[in-house]
């Protein structure tokens, strides 16, 4: 039969005889003499099997065998439920019972099987899982997992760390929690009391204390159907804070929850002391927190003082020109990182202050303000021709002399001269080089288009941006009739860089006839 030229390989092969028959067919194919008195071919062992040429004659021994004496064992096998008496084998595994029992692992912590005991497991709680200890203190804080030690809820995992089965951890009264003694000192000026919500958070270089509210049970009263904390005027009330060793304390920062004017709050100062250390932190403040207030800020943060009292040097230089010098009293107030001062009156021992062309040199002693960021100068204006031009101050803190800065000045503080402002806010620089100029302001004003609109009164201006504010200006201008009804007016106001504007307080003092005021709008620009 002649194949297929385009026959595919499978077709060919199965049109050739093989050479052999298939391996599957072995078996069932007859070989000769085809079963004529010849036993059954049988298929052969393979060679990798083992072979089994077992015999079951009993063994031959010589006449000098003795058959040797084996201990007879006795195993007690029982079903009816009675304990058994383990052996030296029953006991031991495989045959011992394997049984899972509530012992953790002392490197993992993850349940083990261990023979013989049994033990139940204990119902599952996160709060007693050492796993999440750590947790929950970051998430809430120390004082809510002291009020869960109150509740014995750290019991269970108290007992098996003292019965061996649990990994003891350092006792958190030793290292990581620390009872913080804070006093919290208000201020005594008018109004500066509050019942409002108070709360403090504290970073140190080792760790922080996270938002914690400031109240106890004496010295609370009832709102309503609230409870609240009085911080009364004048006051000064201690709070314990439990947290972490954080250490040397950095800063603090101080919030109220105040909406209302009458909620508002004077805080003077804070002071924090570690009792584990007995090292005390001083936090000066001096201003308000309150959203009708000053800068309308009700959260703070605060920076420690190098040292609770500081001895401030001040030198004066009043200018050459006639009539410089003054009699009036002047008074300072410094500006810092960590506060401010009280108004200081100058006076030394010498009479004649403040002359023309002199150099004066005061000392004060006052809380310490850290790095200085403005001067604020003044005087009362009394006196003979009280008008003073003042060159420039410097200021150096004793106890901390790389602390020693320039106020440039070079202007009149007086009725009847320049701008006629005797305050003025002074900003200065460790370097007398780089000393930063003042900005000047032009504030637009328009009055209303109202019947009675203007006004005859002394209207005053403060302007808050987000690096200070600036001082009280009356808004005049020579030789015109100023705030009338359909008015607008235009002042250039010079103070030191404010930075970006956030608000502007504009005010009367209610003199003159019919002083009420209709302000329409105000604009302000860079000059």
């Amino acid at each position: 039969m002649q194949q297929p030229n385009n026959n595919s390989e499978a077709v060919k092969r199965c049109m050739i005889m093989p050479v052999a028959p298939l391996s599957s067919q072995l078996r069932f194919q007859p070989h000769p003499p085809y079963g004529v008195g010849n036993p059954v071919r049988k298929k052969p062992r393979p060679f990798s099997a083992p072979q089994n040429n077992r015999s079951y004659a009993v063994a031959w021994h010589g006449s000098a065998f003795q058959e040797p004496k084996y201990p007879t064992q006795y195993h007690n096998v029982s079903l009816t439920g009675h304990r058994p008496v383990d052996s030296d084998i029953s006991s031991h595994a495989p045959f011992a019972a394997r049984k899972l029992a509530a012992f953790l692992d002392s490197a993992l912590g993850y349940p083990r099987v261990d023979n013989g005991k049994s033990v139940t497991l204990p119902s599952y709680d996160p709060l007693n899982d050492p796993h999440l200890v750590e947790y929950f203190e970051r998430r809430f804080g120390t004082l809510q997992l002291e009020e869960l030690r109150r509740q014995k809820l750290f019991s269970r995992l108290s007992s098996s760390r003292s019965s061996g089965l649990l990994p003891k951890r350092r006792k958190l009264g030793k290292d990581e929690d620390v009872m913080y003694k804070v006093a919290v000192t208000t201020g005594d000026v008018k109004n500066a009391g509050t019942d409002t919500k108070v709360y403090l958070s504290l970073k140190g270089l080792r760790g922080k204390i996270p938002r914690t509210r400031l109240t106890k049970k004496s010295g609370s009263v009832k709102s309503g159907k609230k409870v609240r904390f009085r911080f009364a005027k004048g006051t000064t009330h201690i709070f314990k804070v439990w947290g972490p060793n954080i250490g040397d304390i950095k800063s603090l920062v101080i919030e109220t929850s105040a909406l209302k004017e009458e909620e508002a709050w004077y805080l003077q100062e804070i002071e924090v002391k570690n009792t584990k250390t007995k090292k005390s932190y001083i936090f000066f403040c001096n201003q308000w927190l309150s959203l009708y207030h000053n800068d309308g800020q009700v959260k703070r943060e605060l920076f420690p003082v190098t040292s609770t009292k500081t001895e401030y040097e001040v030198v004066t230089v009043t200018g050459d020109k006639p009539g410089a010098g003054t009699d009036a009293n002047v008074f300072v107030t410094l500006f810092g990182k960590t506060g401010k001062t009280e108004k200081t009156l100058l006076k030394n021992n010498s009479k004649n202050l403040f002359q023309q062309g002199a150099t004066d040199t005061f000392r004060f002693k006052s809380n310490c303000v850290g790095p200085m960021k403005k001067l604020r100068i003044e005087h009362d204006n009394t006196g003979f021709a009280p008008g003073w031009y003042l060159e420039r101050v410097v200021i150096t803190d004793l106890m901390n002399p790389r602390w020693k800065y320039f106020f440039p000045c070079a202007q009149w503080l007086a009725k009847d001269e320049g701008d006629r402002e005797i305050c003025r806010d002074l900003i200065g620089s460790i370097d007398p080089l780089a000393i930063r100029k003042p900005i000047k302001y032009q504030v637009t004003v328009f009055t209303g288009d109202k019947p009675g609109a203007g006004t005859d009164a002394n209207v005053s201006i403060t302007m808050f941006g987000d690096l200070g504010e600036s001082v009280e200006k009356r808004l005049t201008k020579s030789g015109t009739n100023l705030f009338e009804r359909k008015s607008e007016d235009k002042f250039i106001l010079t103070c030191p860089q404010l930075g970006n504007i956030e608000r502007i307080r504009i005010g009367h003092d209610n003199s003159g006839y019919k002083a009420g005021w209709y302000l329409d709008k105000m604009m302000k620009s860079d000059s």
